[in-house]
Protein backbone atom coordinates (compact mmCIF):
# COMPACT_ATOMS: atom_id res chain seq x y z
CA UNK A 1 0.00 0.00 0.00
CA UNK A 2 2.54 2.61 0.76
CA UNK A 3 4.58 1.55 -2.44
CA UNK A 4 1.35 2.23 -4.44
CA UNK A 5 0.72 5.89 -2.82
CA UNK A 6 4.41 6.64 -3.22
CA UNK A 7 3.50 5.40 -6.74
CA UNK A 8 0.53 8.21 -6.70
CA UNK A 9 2.53 11.10 -4.86
CA UNK A 10 5.26 10.56 -7.61
CA UNK A 11 3.21 10.41 -10.27
CA UNK A 12 1.26 13.84 -9.36
CA UNK A 13 4.46 16.09 -8.43
CA UNK A 14 5.86 14.72 -12.14
CA UNK A 15 2.07 15.83 -13.36
CA UNK A 16 2.46 19.11 -11.55
CA UNK A 17 5.97 19.64 -13.18
CA UNK A 18 4.52 18.73 -16.65
CA UNK A 19 1.73 21.51 -15.93
CA UNK A 20 4.13 23.87 -15.04
CA UNK A 21 6.26 23.82 -17.99
CA UNK A 22 2.90 23.55 -19.97
CA UNK A 23 1.73 26.98 -18.98
CA UNK A 24 4.87 28.44 -20.45
CA UNK A 25 5.18 26.63 -23.77
CA UNK A 26 1.63 25.91 -24.79
CA UNK A 27 0.74 29.62 -24.92
CA UNK A 28 4.04 30.64 -26.82
CA UNK A 29 3.14 27.41 -29.34
CA UNK A 30 -0.88 28.85 -30.12
CA UNK A 31 0.88 32.19 -30.13
CA UNK A 32 3.17 31.48 -32.80
CA UNK A 33 0.94 29.40 -34.87
CA UNK A 34 -1.94 31.09 -34.45
CA UNK A 35 -0.45 34.60 -34.60
CA UNK A 36 -2.51 37.50 -33.85
CA UNK A 37 -5.94 36.75 -34.95
CA UNK A 38 -8.90 37.97 -33.02
CA UNK A 39 -9.86 35.79 -30.31
CA UNK A 40 -13.07 33.69 -30.89
CA UNK A 41 -15.95 34.79 -28.76
CA UNK A 42 -16.97 33.33 -25.81
CA UNK A 43 -20.86 34.06 -25.59
CA UNK A 44 -21.98 33.37 -29.15
CA UNK A 45 -25.65 34.39 -28.33
CA UNK A 46 -25.00 37.81 -26.50
CA UNK A 47 -27.60 40.32 -25.29
CA UNK A 48 -27.22 43.96 -26.53
CA UNK A 49 -25.59 46.12 -24.06
CA UNK A 50 -24.54 43.28 -21.05
CA UNK A 51 -21.07 42.88 -20.60
CA UNK A 52 -19.76 39.42 -19.74
CA UNK A 53 -17.00 39.49 -16.88
CA UNK A 54 -14.52 36.57 -17.70
CA UNK A 55 -12.39 36.41 -14.21
CA UNK A 56 -10.75 34.41 -11.77
CA UNK A 57 -13.13 32.94 -9.68
CA UNK A 58 -13.39 34.43 -5.84
CA UNK A 59 -13.64 33.03 -2.37
CA UNK A 60 -16.42 33.56 0.52
CA UNK A 61 -14.84 36.89 1.27
CA UNK A 62 -14.39 38.43 -2.50
CA UNK A 63 -15.67 38.56 -5.57
CA UNK A 64 -12.08 37.17 -7.20
CA UNK A 65 -8.76 36.50 -6.46
CA UNK A 66 -7.57 39.16 -8.55
CA UNK A 67 -7.57 42.73 -7.64
CA UNK A 68 -7.57 43.27 -11.75
CA UNK A 69 -10.92 41.43 -11.97
CA UNK A 70 -12.31 42.87 -8.76
CA UNK A 71 -11.81 46.67 -10.33
CA UNK A 72 -13.72 45.67 -13.90
CA UNK A 73 -16.60 44.40 -11.48
CA UNK A 74 -16.57 47.46 -9.29
CA UNK A 75 -16.81 49.68 -12.45
CA UNK A 76 -19.45 48.52 -13.33
CA UNK A 77 -21.21 48.32 -10.15
CA UNK A 78 -20.04 51.85 -9.72
CA UNK A 79 -21.82 52.92 -13.09
CA UNK A 80 -25.08 50.35 -12.64
CA UNK A 81 -23.73 48.67 -15.85
CA UNK A 82 -25.31 45.41 -16.67
CA UNK A 83 -23.11 42.45 -16.49
CA UNK A 84 -22.66 38.85 -16.21
CA UNK A 85 -19.80 37.06 -14.89
CA UNK A 86 -18.02 34.29 -16.15
CA UNK A 87 -15.23 32.69 -13.60
CA UNK A 88 -12.27 30.70 -15.90
CA UNK A 89 -9.45 29.69 -15.15
CA UNK A 90 -7.56 28.82 -18.04
CA UNK A 91 -9.75 30.94 -20.17
CA UNK A 92 -7.49 33.86 -21.34
CA UNK A 93 -8.11 37.16 -23.34
CA UNK A 94 -6.39 38.58 -26.49
CA UNK A 95 -3.25 39.59 -24.05
CA UNK A 96 -3.26 35.71 -22.61
CA UNK A 97 -4.63 37.10 -19.68
CA UNK A 98 -7.86 37.63 -17.43
CA UNK A 99 -9.95 39.46 -16.79
CA UNK A 100 -11.33 39.98 -20.37
CA UNK A 101 -14.93 40.85 -21.80
CA UNK A 102 -17.49 40.85 -24.40
CA UNK A 103 -19.85 43.59 -25.14
CA UNK A 104 -22.11 43.62 -27.79
CA UNK A 105 -19.94 40.67 -29.84
CA UNK A 106 -16.70 42.58 -29.85
CA UNK A 107 -13.58 41.21 -27.26
CA UNK A 108 -11.76 43.95 -24.66
CA UNK A 109 -8.71 42.70 -22.75
CA UNK A 110 -6.94 44.29 -19.47
CA UNK A 111 -8.57 45.88 -16.90
CA UNK A 112 -6.91 49.46 -17.89
CA UNK A 113 -8.45 49.40 -21.35
CA UNK A 114 -11.54 47.49 -20.40
CA UNK A 115 -12.25 50.38 -18.25
CA UNK A 116 -11.40 53.09 -20.90
CA UNK A 117 -13.91 51.16 -23.70
CA UNK A 118 -16.26 51.03 -21.06
CA UNK A 119 -16.04 54.72 -20.88
CA UNK A 120 -16.18 55.41 -24.36
CA UNK A 121 -19.05 52.72 -25.02
CA UNK A 122 -21.28 54.19 -22.29
CA UNK A 123 -20.23 57.58 -22.74
CA UNK A 124 -19.84 58.02 -18.68
CA UNK A 125 -18.85 61.05 -16.32
CA UNK A 126 -16.20 59.01 -14.23
CA UNK A 127 -14.34 62.25 -12.74
CA UNK A 128 -15.90 65.41 -11.44
CA UNK A 129 -13.07 67.56 -13.53
CA UNK A 130 -9.96 67.42 -15.79
CA UNK A 131 -7.78 67.53 -12.75
CA UNK A 132 -9.75 65.21 -10.89
CA UNK A 133 -9.14 62.68 -13.70
CA UNK A 134 -5.35 63.61 -13.90
CA UNK A 135 -4.84 62.53 -10.19
CA UNK A 136 -7.15 59.46 -10.54
CA UNK A 137 -4.74 58.50 -13.32
CA UNK A 138 -1.49 58.85 -11.27
CA UNK A 139 -2.96 56.93 -7.91
CA UNK A 140 -4.25 54.15 -10.30
CA UNK A 141 -0.70 53.92 -12.07
CA UNK A 142 0.26 53.56 -8.33
CA UNK A 143 -1.98 51.07 -7.25
CA UNK A 144 -1.93 48.59 -10.05
CA UNK A 145 2.06 48.70 -10.34
CA UNK A 146 4.03 49.76 -7.85
CA UNK A 147 1.70 48.91 -4.86
CA UNK A 148 0.76 45.42 -6.69
CA UNK A 149 3.82 44.58 -7.09
CA UNK A 150 5.01 45.52 -3.60
CA UNK A 151 1.96 43.20 -2.45
CA UNK A 152 2.53 40.33 -4.30
CA UNK A 153 6.26 40.03 -2.88
CA UNK A 154 5.24 40.72 0.73
CA UNK A 155 2.13 37.84 -0.12
CA UNK A 156 4.95 35.25 -1.17
CA UNK A 157 4.98 33.48 2.52
CA UNK A 158 1.39 32.75 2.19
CA UNK A 159 0.67 32.27 -1.23
CA UNK A 160 -0.07 28.31 -0.85
CA UNK A 161 -3.24 29.49 1.41
CA UNK A 162 -4.11 31.54 -1.83
CA UNK A 163 -3.46 28.32 -3.76
CA UNK A 164 -5.68 26.19 -1.82
CA UNK A 165 -8.16 29.37 -1.59
CA UNK A 166 -8.90 28.89 -5.35
CA UNK A 167 -8.18 24.87 -6.03
CA UNK A 168 -11.81 24.77 -6.49
CA UNK A 169 -12.43 20.58 -7.20
CA UNK A 170 -9.26 19.47 -6.44
CA UNK A 171 -9.84 16.29 -3.66
CA UNK A 172 -8.80 16.58 0.16
CA UNK A 173 -6.56 14.35 0.15
CA UNK A 174 -4.25 16.08 -2.35
CA UNK A 175 -4.72 19.70 -1.34
CA UNK A 176 -2.04 19.97 1.44
CA UNK A 177 0.48 18.34 -1.99
CA UNK A 178 -1.35 20.85 -4.24
CA UNK A 179 -0.98 23.80 -1.71
CA UNK A 180 2.80 23.01 -1.03
CA UNK A 181 3.49 22.71 -4.95
CA UNK A 182 1.40 25.35 -6.34
CA UNK A 183 2.47 28.05 -3.38
CA UNK A 184 6.14 27.46 -4.62
CA UNK A 185 5.39 27.74 -8.06
CA UNK A 186 3.60 30.92 -7.78
CA UNK A 187 5.44 32.12 -5.10
CA UNK A 188 8.92 32.14 -7.02
CA UNK A 189 6.95 33.49 -10.34
CA UNK A 190 5.55 36.84 -7.89
CA UNK A 191 9.13 37.37 -6.14
CA UNK A 192 10.48 37.17 -9.88
CA UNK A 193 7.82 39.64 -11.27
CA UNK A 194 8.39 41.99 -8.50
CA UNK A 195 11.48 42.65 -8.32
CA UNK A 196 11.50 42.71 -12.37
CA UNK A 197 8.56 45.65 -11.43
CA UNK A 198 9.46 47.59 -8.63
CA UNK A 199 13.12 46.04 -7.45
CA UNK A 200 15.06 43.40 -5.31
CA UNK A 201 14.61 44.66 -1.84
CA UNK A 202 15.07 42.43 1.37
CA UNK A 203 11.63 42.89 3.90
CA UNK A 204 12.69 44.98 5.78
CA UNK A 205 12.85 47.75 3.09
CA UNK A 206 10.23 46.11 0.84
CA UNK A 207 7.84 46.49 3.91
CA UNK A 208 9.02 50.35 4.40
CA UNK A 209 8.03 50.74 0.77
CA UNK A 210 4.89 49.26 1.28
CA UNK A 211 4.34 51.26 4.37
CA UNK A 212 4.32 54.44 2.43
CA UNK A 213 2.25 53.93 -0.74
CA UNK A 214 -0.36 53.03 2.30
CA UNK A 215 0.81 56.48 3.84
CA UNK A 216 0.28 58.39 0.62
CA UNK A 217 -2.67 56.55 -0.14
CA UNK A 218 -4.27 57.68 3.45
CA UNK A 219 -3.09 61.33 2.54
CA UNK A 220 -4.62 61.36 -0.44
CA UNK A 221 -7.71 60.44 1.20
CA UNK A 222 -8.02 63.01 4.21
CA UNK A 223 -11.05 63.34 5.60
CA UNK A 224 -12.84 62.32 2.59
CA UNK A 225 -15.56 59.58 2.17
CA UNK A 226 -13.83 58.26 -0.97
CA UNK A 227 -10.31 58.88 -2.05
CA UNK A 228 -10.53 61.81 -4.79
CA UNK A 229 -14.49 62.63 -3.85
CA UNK A 230 -17.02 62.41 -1.23
CA UNK A 231 -18.86 59.68 -3.82
CA UNK A 232 -16.80 57.37 -4.95
CA UNK A 233 -14.80 57.18 -8.77
CA UNK A 234 -12.81 55.11 -10.76
CA UNK A 235 -9.55 54.83 -8.53
CA UNK A 236 -11.49 53.51 -5.47
CA UNK A 237 -12.64 50.78 -8.05
CA UNK A 238 -8.79 49.99 -8.09
CA UNK A 239 -7.83 50.81 -4.64
CA UNK A 240 -10.92 48.06 -3.70
CA UNK A 241 -9.20 45.58 -6.46
CA UNK A 242 -6.38 45.68 -5.00
CA UNK A 243 -6.87 45.20 -1.24
CA UNK A 244 -10.05 43.67 -1.73
CA UNK A 245 -7.84 40.37 -3.30
CA UNK A 246 -5.21 41.12 -1.00
CA UNK A 247 -6.92 41.55 2.69
CA UNK A 248 -10.36 40.17 2.16
CA UNK A 249 -10.08 37.10 -0.34
CA UNK A 250 -7.86 34.51 1.77
CA UNK A 251 -8.54 35.72 5.67
CA UNK A 252 -6.50 32.56 6.55
CA UNK A 253 -3.47 34.06 4.53
CA UNK A 254 -2.01 37.06 6.60
CA UNK A 255 1.00 38.96 6.14
CA UNK A 256 2.32 42.26 6.28
CA UNK A 257 -0.71 44.09 4.95
CA UNK A 258 -2.66 42.93 7.48
CA UNK A 259 -0.94 44.44 10.04
CA UNK A 260 -0.18 47.25 8.34
CA UNK A 261 -4.42 48.47 7.67
CA UNK A 262 -5.20 47.09 11.42
CA UNK A 263 -3.04 49.49 12.72
CA UNK A 264 -3.86 52.11 14.44
CA UNK A 265 -1.72 54.47 11.99
CA UNK A 266 -4.38 53.40 9.55
CA UNK A 267 -7.45 53.03 10.97
CA UNK A 268 -8.88 55.58 8.64
CA UNK A 269 -7.49 53.83 5.78
CA UNK A 270 -9.60 50.53 6.83
CA UNK A 271 -12.63 52.56 7.56
CA UNK A 272 -12.16 53.55 4.18
CA UNK A 273 -11.60 50.23 2.36
CA UNK A 274 -14.84 48.88 4.20
CA UNK A 275 -16.67 51.94 2.81
CA UNK A 276 -16.10 51.40 -0.61
CA UNK A 277 -16.84 47.76 -0.37
CA UNK A 278 -20.11 48.41 1.02
CA UNK A 279 -20.88 51.99 -0.91
CA UNK A 280 -19.94 49.45 -4.24
CA UNK A 281 -21.17 45.94 -3.54
CA UNK A 282 -23.53 46.26 -0.39
CA UNK A 283 -23.18 42.74 0.48
CA UNK A 284 -22.45 40.89 -2.66
CA UNK A 285 -18.63 41.29 -2.25
CA UNK A 286 -18.53 37.84 -2.75
CA UNK A 287 -18.54 34.63 -5.06
CA UNK A 288 -21.96 32.85 -4.90
CA UNK A 289 -20.75 30.64 -7.28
Amino acid sequence: MLGCDCCCISSFVYLVGLLAIASKVVPFLVKKFKGNKPVELQEKDYKKDVVYLYQFGGTPTASSLSPFCIKVEAFLRLHSIKFERRNTFTGRGQNNLLPFIELNGEHHSDSQIIVRRLTQIFKLKTYQDEQSAAIGHAVDRLLDNHTFNLILMAKQPVVGKVVEAGAVGVPAFLMPLVSTLGGYFMGQQMAARGATSVGKFNEVDRNELLRNDLLQLQTILGKKKFLLAEEPTTVDCTALGQFGSAYFAVPSARFHLHNLIESSEFAPLKEYLERVKTRIYGNEFCDNK
